[in-house]
């Protein structure tokens, strides 16, 4: 049986950005009830979760957010992430709300290292700029910051590029996501074209890792299995089910993240001779459908 360490809760699909490959926005809608969101939080902890990870859409959208913070920290969630676009942060005094209702740490969805790359992936003019403004913001009201990098084809050069400035922000952990073509997403051609292919994707993150190794910073790779990493990547490596989240959405629909199709789940016939099979997250179907399977070799 898996150990239950973090709920996520995703109250609903709002976003102030309509990011290239995004299937989670919808402003129209479910939206997660007072009631839905004190049983999630409730069942969590009696399952044993102590961390709690606000997710959307995006979650500064609701007016509440303060208060579901509030709410998971009096149960006893020791940990409460905000997973945002940054946008709302910029704001005067929204970032010291979100440290007096008891967030512990805001991870910033950075998908670029310019406001060109970024402005342009996450399709809205202007919010690399109010993304920033909010990582100063969080910094100064003494709240840990995180980097969830969302990696294209077109911005994976700029990986290291993207460590460097989320150091220079001041945040310490570095999340690498790759792209997804799932759902809706599937069959628009757009969105395929920015899957990247990951042996394009493992040399920005060696140099990653290398630029950025007097800093020593927290760094996970996602969606990347170990076969295609070289040895000195494999302590990046994502482990779904070690890492014990529960996703709750709008409805009372919950699920194990170690399920989802965006941790992979498919396993090629030569995977059960690879070394690396007992924790492997195995491929995303969506991956294969654009790239094939070439690029894995099960590990002797």
């Amino acid at each position: 049986m898996r150990r239950l360490h973090w709920v996520e809760l995703t109250p609903d699909y709002r976003c102030n950005n309509r990011c290239i490959g995004c299937f989670a926005v919808q402003d129209d809608g479910p939206s997660m009830t007072d009631a839905e969101v004190v049983r999630a939080l409730q069942r969590g902890r009696a399952d044993g979760a102590d961390c709690l990870w606000l997710g959307g859409g995006e979650p500064t959208l609701r007016k509440d957010i303060f208060r579901i913070a509030a709410m998971g920290r009096r149960l006893g969630y020791a940990r409460v992430k905000l997973q945002t676009n940054g946008m709302m942060l910029a704001y005067p005094g929204y970032a010291r709300r979100c440290a007096d209702a008891g967030i512990t740490e805001v991870a910033l969805s950075m998908k670029g290292a310019s406001a060109a790359t970024h402005d342009r992936i996450a399709r809205t003019d202007g919010c690399f700029d109010l993304m920033a403004r909010g990582a100063e913001a969080v910094r100064e009201a003494g709240v840990a910051l995180e980097g969830d990098l969302l990696i294209t084809a077109s911005n994976a050069s700029e990986l290291p590029a993207m460590v460097s400035l989320g150091l220079s922000w001041g945040a310490r952990s570095f999340r690498v996501w790759l792209l997804s073509a799932v759902d809706q997403a599937r069959d628009d051609l757009a969105v395929r074209a920015e899957v990247p292919r990951m042996s394009d994707v493992v040399p920005a993150l060696l140099a990653a890792v290398e630029a950025s190794a007097d800093a020593r910073p927290e760094m996970v790779s996602l969606h990347t299995p170990a076969c295609v990493l070289p040895e000195a990547l494999h302590g990046a490596l994502f482990d779904a089910a070690g890492f014990g989240m529960r996703v709750v959405n709008p409805g009372g629909h919950a699920f194990d993240l170690a399920d989802s199709p965006i941790e992979g789940g498919y396993f090629l016939p030569g995977c059960s001779q690879c070394r690396h099979r007992p924790r492997c997250n195995g491929l995303r179907r969506d991956y294969l459908a654009v790239h094939g399977e070439d690029e894995f070799r099960p590990v002797a």
